[in-house]
């Protein structure tokens, strides 16, 4: 298992989760990760009167444990197992990164969404207030409970993240069933499905406002929500065209970034050899003058000098 701690700003509050992958990821496999998680985080803590937008990654910074500061990301070479990692939101007047500690990363089940998916987009609309906990919790358990029987099946749980179009990096989805099922009984209790969103908040987010979304008047009538084949929404486009182009956009990124990076180590590296040179001219002066000072001390005090 490889653990990424991730940082962002959201809403001024800054949040910090851990990102389990099989192995070190790729930069657009990293940013599909936290795009997914921290979308619907925002979704789930966006103050009233926000606008409703999708989370995007701009830039990522990497702590270097060697170098002991934050350093540009451009690489997934600059990944190691357990490293923290910031992500910068483009800038607006709904969003600024300010400075602030960033807290202890908790854990989190990671799970990515395909750039381009229809279950990325935004379909319902928000009154601009996150609905209570105790609200998602109902909503999502009798959604997923296929057959109103009051608890829920593994067959009901694989289906709901099918539908949502939620792939797992790590954990699988027998994995979760078997921390949600706690007394071994097969199936989910209500009361277990509330001690598993406890512990997994952010899955419980996930199922709701996808849950919602396919649900969303913007759904056509007479199309079955439950066949992600057949969904579509106005200004649907091809979900591959989006994905190449987003993957476009995020190679030449980051060859920018490692060209914006080379230019500055090289400048770096340049004022560093000037200013090596600047304090040897400094010290060769400063010996000269020393010299010279002595020397004019012993012609002046000797007992031939014209003082005496």
């Amino acid at each position: 298992m490889f653990l990424i701690s991730v940082g962002t700003d959201l809403y001024g509050r800054k949040q910090n989760i851990k990102l389990e992958f099989p192995t070190c990821p790729t930069m657009t496999e990293l940013i599909n990760a936290v795009e997914s998680q921290f979308d619907v985080m925002s979704r789930s803590s966006r103050p009233a009167g926000y606008p409703d937008t999708p989370f995007k990654v701009q830039t990522f910074q990497v702590y270097d444990d060697i170098l002991l500061r934050w350093v540009d990301l451009y690489s997934s070479a600059q990944l190691t197992n357990g490293c923290q990692v910031f992500c910068f939101q483009p800038e607006s007047i709904w969003h600024s990164d300010s400075q602030g500690i960033i807290p202890e990363a908790k854990d989190s089940v990671t799970w990515t969404t395909p750039v381009g998916s229809p279950r990325r987009a935004r379909l319902a609309t928000d009154a601009g207030v996150a609905p209570a906990l105790s609200e998602k919790l109902r909503s999502v358990f009798y959604d997923i409970d296929h057959g109103n029987k009051g608890y829920i099946l593994y067959s009901d749980l694989r289906t709901a993240f099918t539908k949502s179009d939620m792939d797992f990096t790590f954990a699988t989805v027998g994995e979760l069933f078997t921390v949600a099922d706690s007394n071994r009984s097969g199936h989910i209790t209500y009361d277990e499905w509330v001690r598993f969103a406890i512990k997994y908040p952010n899955v419980i987010d996930a199922l709701f406002f996808r849950s919602r979304d396919m649900t969303g008047g913007s759904v056509h009538h007479g199309v079955s929500a439950a066949s992600p084949q057949n969904y579509s929404y106005s200004g649907y486009t091809d979900p591959s065209s989006v994905q190449r182009a987003r993957e476009s956009q995020l190679r030449q990124y980051y060859t920018d970034s490692w060209q914006g990076s080379v230019e500055r180590q090289r400048a770096a590296t340049d004022y560093e050899s000037a200013k090596r040179e600047a304090d040897s001219a400094r010290l060769q002066k400063e010996l000269a003058e020393s010299k010279e000072r002595r020397a004019w001390d012993k012609l002046y005090y000797s007992p031939s000098s014209p003082r005496y």
